[in-house]
Formats: structure tokens, sequence, C-alpha cells
């Protein structure tokens, strides 16, 4: 099953997948490490990449952000927001093609 690419805004998906169990905010740090807090790090190597969603802004298609859901070895589950395309982050982005892609597994 496809989960990807399902809700309409980013607000949305974030909110469903919070009530889903991804209730952790992360961030890909300058280090290519899944970061929770300054102190909770996470290599590819640890994480899940359970689905993704992308987004266009309404009045600006050049605004365009994605939302990744994300299980990490300690089994919490959580979101990343990135932008993509021309302003996409390489780090974020080069992180998530390394971890183990998960989003068509039921």
């Amino acid at each position: 099953m496809n989960r990807n690419n399902q809700y309409s805004t980013l607000v949305e998906a974030i909110e469903n997948l919070v009530r889903r169990g991804y209730t952790h905010n992360y961030r890909v740090n300058q280090y290519g490490q899944l970061e929770e807090s300054k102190t909770v790090h996470y290599l590819p190597s640890e994480v899940e990449l359970h689905e993704f969603h992308r987004f266009e802004g309404e009045t600006n298609p050049s605004d365009m952000s994605i939302v990744y859901a994300v299980k990490t070895k300690s089994g919490n589950k959580g979101t990343v927001v990135d932008s993509y395309g021309v302003d996409g982050s390489e780090v974020t982005s080069k992180f998530m093609n390394n971890i183990e892609q998960r989003q068509f597994d039921d």
C-alpha cells in the first residue's frame, strides 16, 4: 500500500501523523545525523522511512515542502519537515536516501 502524497496540506499531514504516533520532531543536522535534541542523534542505519508527503505552496509553486515520517532504532516515531526542489536541504535529502525505505511495507 502506498501511503505517500495523500494529504492536501502540510498541516493536515502533520496532524494526521501525530494522531498515528509520529510525535517526535526531528531534523537532520550538518553532520548528516537525525537529531531530536543536542544530545540525541541517529545515523542513517538507525532510522526507517515509513512515508513522505510533498506539498506546493498555493500562492507560490516554488514554495515546496516535504514531510518525512520516520522511526528510530529506539522505537520513537516522528517527522522531519524540509523544503524540496531548488531550496531543499542536500544534507536532509542525502540522509533520507541512505535510510531503510519501509514505506511500502504493511
